[in-house]
């Protein structure tokens, strides 16, 4: 009987991560894998347990530098790796790919690492509007050192260009959509996604729909489960032997269909408030510099929310990636999450305009690594 595949997921109940987690659990040739996640508790692992029973796990924190060996271990073990959990914290990546040095060191066979950076790197070019193509080698190695989620992208590249492991780095821009499915249901998983709820929750609480500034940036988007399915394809992909999936450099998957700007997404917030009876009016308004202080933790944060972010997913379609969620879709399906917020508020009596998961809570964690 041959081996199974060793797969180590980091990041099974996230908002991207559980939706990816399941579609391996009910993989074809889940048979094939032996499948270990980090979780932070014992509870969790076995809550986890429930939904596949062979499901291994260790318990963790990737924030805190006593578990760097365990997750150094468990590279060692490992042939694949999802990382859909952290795209800007080095110290644990470090720790990870010492682990699959390790491994490739023992069996001479480099590990796979599948990891979620963002689109987010381009708000740092000279040109975030200029719709970056991932086929473009020249522009995606322009971006500078100091983007955010870049410091974590180049370990890993530097990982591939060394020949121990090789690299897949899939950016999504703004993703969208309430996630669905067991893990979610169960509880273990968000189900909101981080952009488009940095408007929601200020919205709630204001009864109006606002936007900082003008409105008028613009962002690629796409589905959260488009970008599920990426994750998926390229897995298959890769195991496959399939001709054509680049590494390294040329293994940068931007992900997207479509664009919306800011003032899209507040007027269906908008019209959403309204069919809830939460406003009046769909008009949407600016946000004053004392509601920027309240809503938004850093002028980075805002300055986040009001920007341009523009790119083409060329490589992901190379593969055979087909989105099946229009901008349209997209746009259709915030009305769900603003309602799944406002039940949320509901219940708890208030809304929480300050979720420790949010944009916020990473750019915050991405601007104390930078200074």
């Amino acid at each position: 009987m041959a081996p199974k595949t060793e797969i180590l997921f980091l990041g099974a109940t996230g908002y991207l991560g559980a939706g990816i987690f399941t579609r391996l659990l009910n993989h074809p040739k889940a048979s094939e894998f032996s499948i270990t996640t980090l979780v932070r508790s014992t509870e969790k692992g076995e809550a986890l347990k429930k939904f596949n029973p062979t499901l291994k796990y260790a318990v963790g924190s990737l924030y805190d530098k006593a578990d760097y060996p365990v997750i150094e271990d468990l590279g060692k073990k490992a042939d694949v790796v999802f990382s859909v959990a952290d795209a800007d914290y080095l110290p644990w990546t470090t720790a990870l790919l010492k682990g699959l040095k390790a491994r490739f060191d023992a069996t001479g066979v480099a590990p796979i690492l599948i990891h979620a950076s963002g689109a987010g790197i381009l708000l740092f070019t000279s040109d975030p509007a200029g719709n970056h193509s991932d086929l473009d080698l020249e522009d995606v190695k322009a971006v500078p050192p100091t983007a955010l989620h870049r410091n974590v992208d180049l370990a890993a590249i530097a990982a591939d260009e060394a020949g121990y492991v090789k690299t897949y780095l899939i950016c999504p821009p703004l993703i969208a959509g309430l996630a669905s499915g067991p893990l979610y249901d169960a509880g273990l998983a968000h189900r909101n996604s981080i952009q488009a709820p940095a408007l929601m929750r200020p919205a709630l609480d204001r009864k109006q729909a606002g936007v900082v500034g003008d409105g008028k940036g613009v962002w690629a988007a796409v589905h959260v489960d488009d970008v599920a399915d990426t994750f998926v394809l390229l897995f298959d992909k890769i195991i496959s032997g399939a001709p054509g999936v680049g590494h390294g450099w040329e293994g940068y998957y931007y992900l997207e269909n479509g664009e919306l700007s800011w003032n899209d997404i507040a007027s269906a917030i908008g019209q959403t408030l309204v069919e809830l009876d939460v406003a009046k009016s769909p008009e949407v308004t600016s946000f004053s510099k004392d509601e920027i202080s309240k809503y938004f933790k850093s002028e980075f944060a805002s300055s986040v929310v009001s920007s341009t972010c523009r790119c083409k997913g060329e490589r992901a379609r190379a593969l055979g990636w087909s989105p099946k969620y229009s901008v349209a879709d997209i746009l259709a399906g915030l009305k769900t999450e603003v309602e799944f917020l406002w039940k949320k508020a509901q219940a708890e009596g208030k809304v929480d305009i300050t979720p420790n998961y949010g944009v916020d809570a990473m750019l915050q964690r991405f601007a104390s690594l930078s200074a």
